[in-house]
């Protein structure tokens, strides 16, 4: 499972498949798998995936840089540490949603959305907390923008439209592989 989410993490940064044109913006998809394979293996499968999805990242930053804030992606603290938090916290906002929604009928699906929601929006802010706590003023006179600025368009446009497929994506995906009976839920139950 492992080996697939990362066979597929890397045709999405490769490829135009990793972003979906919303509008005037792109949202990113490539941390879509970390989130899967947070949710249905578990918070060490998804700290696991996390971490190579930053060295995807990191790797991405050195032979394929193609914005200004690209190189600044070298550095591990900003690439790999922030994304190794992406399916854990999925996985832990999954869990505990769905133990308190079980007896709904959508508690499941709501559970998902937030679930995948949420490990969207991980990589968003921790991503941006190292930016900003290692590169602040760099990106400042880079961009031309306070950093205020710069986080408040991100999080106003990206981060929502990122965080609103993530979970949509996240539903259906999720609920096929419980359904195959091979993987155990967070509650430690074949479904």
């Amino acid at each position: 499972m492992l080996g697939l989410m990362l066979g597929i993490t890397i045709i999405l940064d490769l490829t135009p498949l990793g972003a979906v044109p919303v509008g005037s913006i792109s949202a990113t998809i490539t941390h879509i798998p970390t989130v899967i394979t947070g949710i249905v293996l578990g918070p060490v499968a998804g700290l696991i995936m996390g971490t190579l999805l930053g060295l995807v990242s990191l790797l991405h930053a050195l032979t394929r840089p193609a914005t200004v804030l690209d190189p600044l992606f070298i550095n591990p603290l900003v690439s790999v540490l922030p994304r190794m938090f992406i399916g854990v916290v999925a996985f832990y906002v999954y869990n505990a949603l769905s133990t308190v929604l079980r007896k709904l009928k959508t508690g499941e699906s709501v559970s998902l959305l937030l679930g995948g929601i949420s490990g969207s929006l991980t990589n968003t802010v921790l991503v941006f907390l190292m930016l900003y706590l290692v590169y602040a003023q760099k990106i400042v006179e880079e961009l031309g923008a306070p950093f205020k600025v710069i986080l408040l368009s991100v999080l106003t446009t990206n981060a929502i439209a990122e965080g609103i497929i993530t979970g949509l994506v996240v539903i259906p995906v999720v609920l096929a592989f419980f359904k195959t009976g091979n993987f155990k839920e967070s509650s430690g139950k074949v479904v």
